[in-house]
């Protein structure tokens, strides 16, 4: 998408989700994150070639599951509002099996609080957080997405 492209995206999604909430007293969950999602994605300053190159170098590093701090650190480093969590998002939506989600409520679960403290800014740290995640999900003889998913389904079932 080149510059006018988005920008125009960008005025008819605004009338978009306007239209659809106008008349409304309160947001749906879904709408408030359209609207979230809206906002978040209007801060980027990143045109595509430099996603598509960005990731492709970073995809290319994590295929194997090796190489974790640097796939982490090019994303977070590479691409402006990509800190660790979302570059642990993105490698976990395409390698799943390989990487997984690195989340405060996972990190409670696990009781981890303290030692993954700079889980917010820190490759090592995910690093660190991954292996574990990887050996205790095969301790227990379940998939690495699985696991985590457990994890931080009991954390929100616990609110």
């Amino acid at each position: 998408m080149n510059r006018e492209e988005k920008l125009d995206w960008d005025r008819e999604e605004f009338e978009r989700i306007h239209d659809e909430i106008k008349d409304k007293d309160a947001l749906s969950h879904y709408e408030f994150l359209r609207i979230r999602n809206f906002k978040l994605q209007n801060s980027t300053t990143e045109n595509e070639e430099k996603i598509n190159r960005i990731t492709k170098k970073a995809f290319k590093l994590a295929e194997k599951g090796e190489n974790i701090k640097e796939a982490i650190g090019t994303l977070s480093e590479g691409l402006n509002g990509v800190g660790v969590p979302i570059a642990s998002t993105i490698l976990a939506m395409k390698f799943p099996n390989l990487f997984c989600i690195i989340d405060w409520r996972v990190i409670e679960e696990l009781g981890k609080k303290e030692e993954f403290k700079d889980y917010l800014t820190s490759p090592e740290i995910y690093e660190k957080y991954l292996m574990l995640m990887r050996k205790e999900a095969k301790s227990q003889d379940i998939k690495l997405r699985d696991f985590e998913r457990q994890l931080f389904e009991k954390s929100v079932r616990k609110v």
